[in-house]
């Protein structure tokens, strides 16, 4: 099987996950000589990494509307983004 090369700058984060679990079935199959199994494990790190961006950039993003205490509108972040997330938690493992 062929390995897929997907233009990153134009990939969405759904398609993305999608191109990294293809590659984690490809690697997974030992189907693949060493050469072509280490040029899709390295697209797979550098496309994990860039979806963690994705990630961190939109958490940044994710902000609140709430009424003040002098009842003008007030951003904040949500409690999404001052909780953190699993993947925080993962990476600390």
């Amino acid at each position: 099987m062929a390995s897929k090369t997907v233009k990153k700058k134009n990939l969405s984060f759904e398609d993305g996950l999608i191109r990294l679990e293809e590659i984690a079935q490809q690697m997974e199959s030992n189907d693949l000589p060493l050469e072509e199994m280490l040029g899709i494990y390295e697209e797979g790190t550098k496309l994990s990494a860039e979806l963690m961006k994705k990630l961190e950039d939109a958490r940044g993003r994710m902000l609140e509307v709430k009424q003040g205490k002098d009842g003008k509108p007030s951003v904040s972040h949500t409690e999404l983004v001052e909780q953190g997330s699993m993947l925080d938690q993962m990476g600390g493992e």
